[in-house]
């Protein structure tokens, strides 16, 4: 079953870095769309179904939405990428078949044969711990592109263990942009000065 936008397959004898980033970054764009058409349907079907009046009850005045992201797999995506940037990774190619036996999809990477060291994801090296960040970065101005429902601003997780590159300094310092940007045209208050002064 063909799930995502149809596409020549790599016929490359070895994996090319540049070319493979070029069809993942094209495959992003694709399932960004896909990712928040989704979660603004579920976020609008909760309100008009399961609206949440007692909880809402509780919040200020002015609501400061957000759409939760998240992206699961990072570790594995930046070992593939490190793998085929840093060694030699050769696609090993067959058939498809269905629970009957037939062929429904020919010539497909089944497993893959890799020649020489590359470094892996988790170990403080960053050569690969960038090729992950770059991964995040960039879904993350992809998500950025997309009208979410009631305007909230899309914010991103990385899953289980793979948080710890990501998670440092360089994220928190982009989020407190990206507050201090979302409040520039706030009405001040008690509450709002009060805040202001304990951070």
């Amino acid at each position: 079953m063909q799930v995502g936008p149809k596409t020549e397959p790599i016929k490359d004898e070895v994996l090319d870095f540049d070319t493979v980033m070029t069809r993942m970054d094209s495959f992003m764009d694709w399932l960004a769309t896909q990712y928040v058409t989704a979660l603004n349907i579920i976020h609008f079907m909760h309100d008009k179904y399961a609206y949440e009046a007692a909880l809402m009850a509780f919040h200020d005045r002015d609501v400061y939405r957000t759409m939760a992201c998240g992206i699961a797999g990072l570790s594995v995506a930046a070992d593939s990428l490190a793998a085929i940037k840093y060694a030699k990774v050769k696609p090993i190619r067959g058939d498809i078949k269905d629970k009957d036996g037939n062929v429904v999809a020919s010539n497909v990477a089944t497993d893959f044969e890799i020649e020489g060291e590359y470094p892996q994801f988790g170990n403080n090296d960053p050569r690969v711990d960038d090729i992950a960040c770059d991964l995040v970065e960039r879904f993350m101005k992809k998500i950025q592109t997309h009208k979410t429902y009631r305007n909230a601003t899309p914010t991103q997780s990385v899953l289980t263990i793979t948080s710890n590159v990501v998670y440092g300094k360089k994220q928190v310092i982009h989020r407190t942009v990206v507050v201090q940007e979302r409040h520039l045209d706030q009405v001040q208050t008690q509450c709002t000065v009060v805040t202001k002064k304990v951070r």
